[in-house]
């Protein structure tokens, strides 16, 4: 049209994003441990204690769903949440190379620390265990995607960082959030993986499946064993 540029839509200003992130990482710990403190280690592996622990996981994703309804525009268009037929496809990609990566990374680990191994819920199949597993895939990965990959990442971007160190930072901040020493290289590299996904879609959407792709393995490890 005469007179008229086409102007490409501004992206939405994220910085609000980093208290936001404060806020849902502080949240999940103090949670975390006020449920270590009051509840016996023991009692968290079976019945309906075993969904305890994930209380807290659901700080991770409530505290940048707010922040976003409250200062930004909603989570779909502040974070892209919903994946496009595109990002799905990239969000499998960089699930199978998370889990390739994680898988060979943790052998080579083990192999040379000869970490104690992770305790896993107890007490037979059951519903408790199911909706554990269930979460592992779909639960975990909306929240912890919105927290790293929604609003820090979104944070950082907003800042002016280069893409790459944001990468890279919330690959690290992905390790530590899970609190394994043993599994904090693979943890981080699983990050890069899962975090190319955010990179190449410009969304949360992507990365969400490549998380929960990435989760699936030791979902169904679980439910086996159970």
């Amino acid at each position: 049209m005469d007179g008229e540029q086409l102007v490409a839509p501004a992206r939405p200003d994220l910085r609000w994003g980093l208290p936001v992130f404060l806020i849902g990482f502080g949240s999940y710990y103090l949670v975390s441990l006020l449920i270590a403190a009051l509840v016996p280690a023991g009692d968290t592996h079976s019945g309906p204690l075993l969904l305890l622990p994930l209380s807290a996981n659901l700080l991770l994703g409530a505290a940048p769903v707010i922040g976003s309804l409250l200062r930004g525009t909603g989570p779909r268009a502040d974070f892209g949440l919903l994946p496009t037929v595109r990002g799905m496809g990239v969000g499998v990609v960089c699930g199978a190379v998370s889990v390739v990566v994680g898988v060979v990374l943790s052998l080579a680990v083990t192999h040379v620390l000869h970490p104690v191994s992770p305790q896993i819920p107890t007490g037979g199949f059951s519903v408790w265990t199911l909706s554990y597993g269930v979460f592992l895939v779909v639960g975990a990965p909306i929240t912890e995607e919105l927290l790293v990959r929604g609003a820090l990442w979104g944070a950082l971007a907003g800042y002016g960082v280069p893409r790459g160190i944001v990468l890279v930072f919330t690959a690290l901040v992905f390790a530590f959030l899970h609190l394994d020493p043993p599994r904090l290289l693979s943890l981080f590299a699983q990050g890069l993986a899962i975090g190319a996904a955010r990179l190449l879609t410009g969304g949360i959407g992507a990365s969400i499946v490549a998380h929960a792709a990435n989760n699936l393995l030791p979902a169904l490890a679980l439910l086996l064993v159970a």
